[in-house]
């Protein structure tokens, strides 16, 4: 069985599992919670067992970042379904971190389709991942734990801190992507077709 392959499955998994959960109102707020922090602790391990655990594969390499962007999509959705009209700012923040996932998506696709390379995630970019996932349990636990709180400002102003790293990460990824388009050298790229020559050579040695 492949592990980090198996996480990220199970993180596309829970994802209707968190909206009707977050959607279903404040009593299941907890167990929203609890799946999003699963969620996250899948995201932060997957990557890492694979180097650990020489799992590293084509699939896992395009799945991981599908469950991402999956996963913070739907998070973002059912975040503003519930909460934009008592926190009418946060609209604004989670309208641009939707917009992030939604133009990495598209250009990852353009990379593709012109035959050019994938760059494996880089420091940035998990980052901004932890603060977004950081941030949107805040919210979560501050509904929870607070829920008769004057959370006016602290709500908006905790995503809007998310949205802001979000967005300095795909600042460097888009120049990253244009130096790929480019034909410039990447660091940290990912050469589909060199790795599957290597793994045929490698299993013809074994044999």
């Amino acid at each position: 069985m492949n592990i980090p392959n198996t996480l990220s499955g199970f993180r596309i998994v829970l994802i209707p599992v968190f909206c009707v959960f977050f959607i279903m109102g404040p009593q299941y707020y907890p167990y929203a919670g609890i799946v999003l922090v699963l969620s996250g602790l899948s995201d932060m391990f997957d990557g890492f067992l694979a180097r650990k655990l020489h799992q590293e594969t084509e699939l896992g390499k395009i799945l991981d970042p599908v469950a991402d962007k999956l996963t913070l999509g739907a998070v973002v959705v059912s975040m503003w379904f519930v909460y934009h009209k008592n926190y009418p700012w946060i609209t604004l923040a989670l309208g641009i971190m939707f917009l992030k996932e939604l133009l990495m998506a598209i250009g990852g696709l353009v990379i593709v389709k012109k035959g050019r390379k994938l760059v494996k995630a880089k420091w940035w970019g998990k980052v901004a991942t932890v603060i977004f996932y950081a941030s949107m349990i805040a919210i979560v636990a501050l509904n929870i734990f607070a829920p008769d709180a004057n959370l006016d400002i602290l709500v908006p102003s905790i995503a809007a801190f998310a949205a802001v790293v979000m967005l300095a990460a795909f600042g460097m990824y888009f120049r990253m992507a244009l130096k790929i388009l480019r034909g410039e050298y990447v660091s940290g790229v990912i050469d589909f077709e060199q790795e599957k020559l290597k793994k045929t050579k490698s299993d013809k040695e074994i044999a």
